[in-house]
């Protein structure tokens, strides 16, 4: 048969985790017959380290006990412990992902250093806590639950290891965005309808070049997609950007992150450097796409449309060699090689 004391326990446990009870909420589980009785239930919990007792009121003259449940499995470390541990693990314990100093955890059990230094290697070495660096403090060694994750204000969020600003991991997490949301950006441009025969005097003017040995290489070539056609944005309307959401996704199913959680907020603050860095650029009211920007290796001609004559031309679509427009009778074109 399921004792008293664990009865009250069990009941307790159909709250929300964390949650306080008074000696009102207990009675009115209605499992002690009286007061007497449930004082004696609870300090049996307590002993058997299931129950947590705490004080609330500010002030000595108002203080009331009150009491936290633990789990099983808490209870089962606890009891595992020395006391000396148990003591430094339940203030550790208190502080949930802000962690607590080593100065506070003396000032807390008014241990000596040497006490606190054993009770602690011993909790590192059964992995029940660990200690992390402050950003705040950086001098600061802050001990924490070895399963919580710390606060964003004590560890500086995803982007920080060790209390300090992880470049190398934001740049390769940079690399991944970029790449991934490139490939979403552009699409191979629609092979033209064209005849045969323009076809074929483009290739021998192509052929002709090649073997032109004073002939000088295009200053731009544009980038092509896996079937060769030249790689252009999506149509206006488009609305299949990627989104911060998706980014998301898509990292965390990469495999480059394993053991590191990061955040859609966090991942917004990557993208908003990316923005500021021309890397991308906002499309939409949440989407993403890349920017095309001219190689680094080459100078800054641009891509051919911001200077030449022929980007802002009206019969643009007429002009070919031959026809009844072309570069070798183009006026405003001869103007702009003369420069």
């Amino acid at each position: 048969m399921t004792s008293k004391k664990d009865l009250l326990y069990e009941k307790c446990a159909e709250s929300e985790p964390g949650h306080i009870f008074y000696q009102e909420d207990l009675a009115r589980l209605e499992v002690a017959k009286d007061v007497e009785e449930l004082v004696t239930l609870c300090q049996q919990l307590v002993d058997s380290h299931l129950f947590e007792l705490l004080e609330s009121g500010q002030n000595s003259y108002d203080r009331t006990l009150c009491w936290r449940l633990r789990t099983r499995e808490d209870a089962n470390k606890l009891r595992g412990m020395e006391a000396n541990e148990r003591v430094v693990y339940s203030h550790i314990s208190s502080t949930g992902d802000q962690g607590m100093w080593t100065r506070t955890i003396k000032a807390k059990t008014n241990f000596h250093q040497t006490v606190i230094n054993k009770a602690l290697k011993s909790l590192e070495g059964k992995r029940l806590v660990k200690s992390i660096t402050s950003v705040k403090n950086p001098g600061r060694k802050i001990y924490m639950l070895a399963h919580l994750t710390p606060a964003e204000d004590v560890s500086g969020g995803s982007w920080h290891t060790d209390g300090e600003l992880d470049v190398e991991f934001i740049e390769t997490i940079a690399a991944v965005v970029v790449q991934f949301v490139e490939g979403m950006s552009w699409v191979e441009q629609p092979r033209p309808a064209v005849s045969k025969d323009a076809i074929a005097r483009k290739k021998e003017a192509a052929a002709a070049r090649r073997h032109d040995p004073t002939a000088d290489p295009p200053k731009y070539k544009p980038p092509t997609g896996q079937h060769g056609r030249v790689l252009v944005p999506h149509p206006p309307g488009y609305r299949n950007y990627p989104t911060a959401t998706t980014i998301l996704d898509f990292i965390s199913k990469s495999g480059v992150i394993e053991g590191v959680v990061i955040r859609e907020m966090d991942l917004r603050m990557l993208l908003d450097n990316l923005v500021f860095d021309g890397r991308l650029e906002r499309i939409g009211a949440m989407g993403y796409r890349s920017t095309r920007r001219a190689p680094e290796d080459e100078e800054p001609w641009g891509n051919g449309l911001t200077q030449a004559p022929c980007g802002r031309c009206p019969v643009f679509n007429l002009c070919e060699e031959g026809g009844p427009v072309s570069a070798s009778n183009c006026v405003y074109f001869e103007e702009w090689l003369t420069m």
